[in-house]
């Protein structure tokens, strides 16, 4: 049995996310294995109770907080962890945490579920289009479009955090290893200033659930997870009011978020059924009984758990051609890509994916996939061999200063 103690360290957003899955199924899946975890955590709702005084102070503290800085230092000290394993440190504990480590040399792995360090929107989208100009040239370009939040003001400080932290040398110094959720997402981490040599691709995971109960009516294209711009509902259903021949097939559309008021009165046709908000079991009945998820972002995903969710029921997925989507679905063997930003391809697209011939073999390698690449046991030996590698590179340098 590997002994390795695990400190694991998230800022909670206000609404909950994937982020959130992936800590609570690390941390359980490291717990199953023996493996001694804890949780140091922020939580963003904190913010609302700060007046406009205390709310200045985070906004200043986003850059490199002493008070986390203090908080975990001292929590690092009584707990004394191998290795600490960051998912999340934006707003609240700030790139400080790394420092604290630093402090007692402790190692560091860092999750990248977004693109936070290098761009201040973490999602490189502006306008509802892809938007790279974090990535070349001054952070002054994401102040001067407002990236984050749309305004100038707010982007002040996460930009200011980006690029304070790229001078300091953190990135690159003081962090022992990162994870990427693809070969893309690396790509573009190295674009915006990490050394290949610190990050290591290791993708989410998810564990198998018995769904035993079906669904009687089993014609339907499904949808799940949040109704916002960037995750391109718009663009699906345009589309789906386009497919000329759907065999009766429904479009299904679990979720909720800013969008689904105006798009549900927009389309409110026969075949289109907004669901809202669903727990997970109705979830994972809905995805092993629907033809195709569909997934039709138009921002660079980090690592959607609805595909590896999709993906453990033998689901196959249609998604946009873009970032990691394409990466993690195969054209024409674990799914279907289409055209970027194109509701005319995505139409021809779906119809041509209702009429597949090849479907019972392309839901025999969607499980394949799976059971290759996204299961626990799999994950598990990735992950305690990224622990590993930094703990030992870690030994052979200075003590731990506990």
């Amino acid at each position: 049995m590997v002994k390795i103690k695990v400190l694991f360290i998230h800022n909670f957003y206000q609404q909950p996310g994937g982020e959130d899955k992936v800590v609570a199924s690390e941390m359980e899946l490291l717990k199953s294995k023996g493996i001694e975890v804890n949780l140091f955590s922020a939580h963003n709702n904190t913010i609302n109770n700060q007046n406009v005084f205390g709310k200045i102070k985070i906004a200043l503290e986003t850059i490199w907080s002493y008070t986390y800085y203090k908080k975990i230092k001292k929590y690092l000290t009584i707990n004394k962890p191998d290795v600490v394993h960051v998912h999340n440190f934006f707003p609240l504990i700030s790139p400080s945490v790394y420092y604290a480590c630093s402090a007692l040399n402790i190692p560091v792995v860092q999750t990248l579920h977004n693109y936070r360090i290098i761009c201040p929107s973490a999602t490189l989208l502006l306008n509802n289009q892809i938007c790279e100009i974090s990535l070349k040239g001054s952070m002054l370009n994401s102040i001067r479009y407002g990236l984050y939040h749309n305004s100038k003001l707010h982007t002040v400080p996460v930009a200011s955090m980006i690029s304070i932290n790229r001078l300091l040398g953190t990135w690159n110094d003081k962090v022992s290893r990162y994870i990427a959720l693809t070969n893309f997402a690396k790509g573009k981490f190295i674009e915006g200033g990490i050394s290949s040599n610190k990050i290591t691709v290791k993708p989410n995971f998810i564990k198998k659930k018995n769904i035993e109960k079906g669904l009687e009516d089993k014609k339907f294209i499904l949808y799940v997870g949040r109704i916002s711009i960037e995750k391109g509902l718009h663009i699906l259903l345009k589309a789906w009011k386009n497919v000329k021949n759907k065999q009766n097939y429904k479009l299904i559309i679990i979720g909720d978020g800013p969008e689904k008021a105006r798009l549900e009165k927009e389309y409110e046709l026969s075949d289109i059924i907004f669901m809202g908000k669903q727990n997970e079991n109705i979830v994972l009945e809905y995805m092993r009984s629907a033809k195709y998820l569909i997934v039709p972002s138009i921002w660079y995903e980090g690592f959607p758990m609805s595909i590896v969710e999709s993906y453990s029921m033998g689901t196959p997925v249609i998604c946009t051609n873009i970032g990691s989507l394409q990466e993690v679905v195969d054209h024409e063997k674990t799914g279907f890509h289409f055209k970027y930003n194109d509701f005319s391809n995505l139409s021809i697209v779906l119809e041509r994916a209702l009429y597949f011939t090849d479907y019972n073999k392309m839901r025999r390698d969607v499980l394949k996939k799976y059971h290759e690449n996204y299961t626990p046991e799999v994950n598990y030996k990735k992950l305690i061999n990224i622990y590993q590698e930094v703990i030992k590179e870690k030994n052979n340098g200075t003590k731990t200063k506990y």
